[in-house]
């Protein structure tokens, strides 16, 4: 499941909206879940009634009665729930068929003797049940069938098919339900959210190991190809030094120098491997300097970070990464002799700098909110979007501009 979310608005108190509540619950896991929890509370109930129903005297039938309705319902509701998985439903469903049999239960009770607390009770802490099972919104509707059920005996003709109860329980009830239906409602809300939050942060989590075990890949064959580079150039370093000899003894000055020029130039197939202490920001541009020497260019880079920096490690390989490989794709547009990436990235402590220039064909289009209009088919926009989320979590600004078919991208952030 994917659940767009703000970096912004992340920690905020009410975060997730109804749709985003409704989405969630129905999600394959959290269905089978609840569809598995559900089971088991319905077995414990069938049990229940199924002990009681033996346990109640012989001559309290209308018990009996009652117990074996509840049981025969709640089975019907396990089959249900176990062929169709439609847990919120069927949980209004089950709080509906509950409250009906428990009416019928009460108006025709003729010894009242027999008190009827405990299914009073019971009914009370149906919110709790409902909402954990069906979620805030469907558990909150099934939990409607019991403030039904009170009004319609307490404030109805009805009562007076009741055994007697006393005014308290007559004017409070239904009020105290209330209160119940709306605590069990936030409590739910909550331990949603929560969930929630933590199936974002697993993903977050998945989706950077993800990229962190492609970039790992993708340095250590950097790695291995300076390592068969720097072997070759041992291996012909002597070569090279009596060629470069016999030139300068012959006075061959010129010939000299464009050797050492053709030296220096086959020097640059290895990629520098350390551009900074922290290793996110170093692999980095390892990567995309590697894949610049490709394209046919050298990528400047210069980098000032510290091994622990106060950014959390996803939204510092996103910034970067995102900067980089916007900048990257757009020299496939531009002629070989004309590319060009620049990245300054420095942490003084207090702030966090990146600036990106790159040449780019077209000067782009920017939108109101002074992003980069996407001129691919598919259009995103997704990379400078979270770029200038990311700065404004982090207390800062991002800004992108374009002059002269040079387009820069500025973030600074607080970071401490």
């Amino acid at each position: 499941m994917f659940i767009k979310f703000s970096l912004i608005d992340f920690r905020k108190k009410y975060r997730f909206n109804l749709l985003q509540l409704l989405q969630f619950e129905n999600t394959a896991d959290v269905k089978n879940q609840k569809c598995r929890t559900t089971i088991i509370l319905l077995s414990g109930f069938i049990l229940y009634c199924v002990i009681a129903t033996f346990l109640t005297s012989k001559t309290y039938m209308h018990g009996k009665v009652t117990n074996i309705s509840i049981a025969l319902f709640f089975a019907c509701l396990c089959f249900l729930i176990q062929k169709t998985k439609r847990h919120t439903y069927l949980c209004i469903l089950g709080s509906f068929g509950t409250c009906a049999i428990l009416f019928f239960h009460f108006i025709m009770e003729v010894d009242w003797t027999i008190g009827m607390d405990a299914y009073w009770l019971f009914i009370l802490i149906l919110p709790f049940i409902t909402n954990y099972l069906g979620g805030v919104i469907y558990g909150s509707i099934s939990a409607l069938n019991g403030l039904f059920l009170s009004l319609l005996l307490f404030d109805t003709p009805f009562i007076h098919y009741l055994q007697p109860y006393g005014q308290n329980m007559i004017d409070w009830f239904p009020i105290i339900y209330v209160v119940v239906m709306f605590a069990a409602a936030i409590m739910e809300y909550e331990l949603t959210s929560y969930q929630i939050d933590k199936k974002i942060a697993d993903e977050k989590l998945a989706l950077y190991q993800q990229e962190r075990t492609k970039r790992l890949s993708e340095q250590l064959a950097i790695y291995e190809s300076n390592e068969m580079t720097i072997r070759k150039y041992k291996h012909d370093i002597r070569h090279f030094n009596r060629v470069l000899a016999g030139f300068i003894q012959n006075k061959e000055y010129a010939k000299a120098s464009e050797y050492l020029h053709e030296f220096d130039s086959m020097l640059e197939q290895v990629t520098v491997v350390s551009f900074c202490e922290n290793r996110i920001v170093n692999e980095l541009l390892t990567i995309y300097a590697s894949r610049c020497q490709k394209l046919g260019f050298k990528l400047r880079a210069k980098a000032n970070i510290p091994e622990q920096i106060p950014i959390e490690a996803p939204e510092l390989t996103s910034i970067v990464a995102n900067a980089l490989e916007n900048a990257l794709e757009s020299q496939l547009k531009v002629e070989t002799d004309k590319r060009f990436i620049q990245m300054d990235i420095s942490y003084d402590g207090k702030k966090l700098k990146m600036l990106t220039k790159n040449t780019c064909m077209d000067e782009p289009d920017f939108n109101e909110a002074g992003l980069p209009v996407s001129t691919k088919e598919i259009q995103s926009g997704i990379g400078t979007q979270q770029i200038k989320d990311i700065a404004k979590k982090y207390n800062g600004v991002a800004s992108f501009s374009s002059e002269n078919n040079i387009f820069t991208v500025k973030a600074v952030m607080t970071c401490m």
